[in-house]
Parts: C-alpha cells; sequence; structure tokens
C-alpha cells in the first residue's frame, strides 16, 4: 500500500480511535453534588387530607401552621366528651380511605386516659368526611397530667 495523504490520515484516525477505545468510555463510577431541596406545606383548602377543628364545649384551634387543640375548663373528677372534636376529609379518587385517630404523648405512646373514637371512619371516598370523639378521664388524673408534647396521631390510609 502506497503511503499517501489519505492513507497517512485513515491510520492516524484508526489509532486515535483505537486508543480511545483502549483509554476507557468516558464513564464514571461515583459523583459527588450538592442538591437543596425545598419542602413547604399547603393551606388546608388545598390539602390531600383536610382537618377542620370544631370550636365547640371550651374546644378552640390556636391556629398556626399546625392544628392544635386547647381544652380549657375540664372538669377535674369526671369525664369530659368532646364530641365531633375534628373533622377530618380525605381528598381525591385513590379511596376508599380509612381513618383512625389516637392521642399521643410526645414519645409516641398512646395517653391511656385519653380515648378517640372515629365515627364513619372505614372505607369512605374522597370528600366524605369523617369526625373524632375525644373523651378525657379525669376520675383518676389531674389535668396537669396532661402532657404539654401530646399530639393526636391520625392516620389517613387506603382501604385493604
Amino acid at each position: 500500500m502506497r503511503l499517501t495523504r489519505r492513507n497517512a490520515l485513515i491510520g492516524l484516525g484508526t489509532v486515535a480511535a483505537g486508543a480511545g477505545v483502549i483509554g476507557g468510555t468516558g464513564a464514571f463510577t461515583s459523583v459527588d453534588a450538592d442538591r437543596s431541596v425545598s419542602i413547604s406545606s399547603t393551606t388546608d383548602g388545598s390539602a390531600n387530607v383536610q382537618i377542620v377543628v370544631n370550636e365547640v364545649q371550651g374546644l378552640s384551634d390556636t391556629g398556626g401552621d399546625t392544628v392544635s387543640l386547647s381544652f380549657e375548663s375540664l372538669n377535674q373528677n369526671a369525664v369530659t366528651d368532646f364530641d365531633g372534636a375534628l373533622s377530618i376529609t380525605p381528598q381525591g379518587s385513590n379511596g376508599p380511605y380509612d381513618v383512625t385517630a389516637t392521642m399521643q404523648d410526645g414519645s409516641g405512646s398512646n395517653i391511656s386516659w385519653v380515648t378517640t373514637t372515629v365515627s364513619n371512619g372505614t372505607g369512605i371516598n374522597g370528600g366524605t368526611t369523617a369526625s373524632v370523639d375525644i373523651e378525657i378521664d379525669l376520675t383518676n388524673n389531674v389535668a396537669s397530667d396532661f402532657p404539654t408534647d401530646a399530639v393526636i396521631a391520625i392516620s389517613v390510609s387506603q382501604a385493604a
């Protein structure tokens, strides 16, 4: 084969391509990259689950970005019922849903002398409201024993 400019360029191109194959594919095995995540909550009117505090019998919504309850004037040595204290309405069309609620202290343990009962909370469709009744039994406890870090744990899940 005669050495011409064309043959020389073809030969150099072949050598360069071969070196690229031998040298690697240019892939990598790890990357360190800084990323940021921004999470925000939506107003309750746009939420997947709407929660409303029914302000009755001394029960009040104290406002803010979370639903909080203020139990005022609890009767000592008595059982106080807050019927329909909360209304919980799942949204969406992925139902039916099951709604549960329990009153827990900050460590996640149920408060034994507080009972929560969910009415109409089994197998409900989106847009249907479940009602939560709260009963506080102070016959063997005092109101000051109520944990300041207590929460109502609400679960809305797809029914099996």
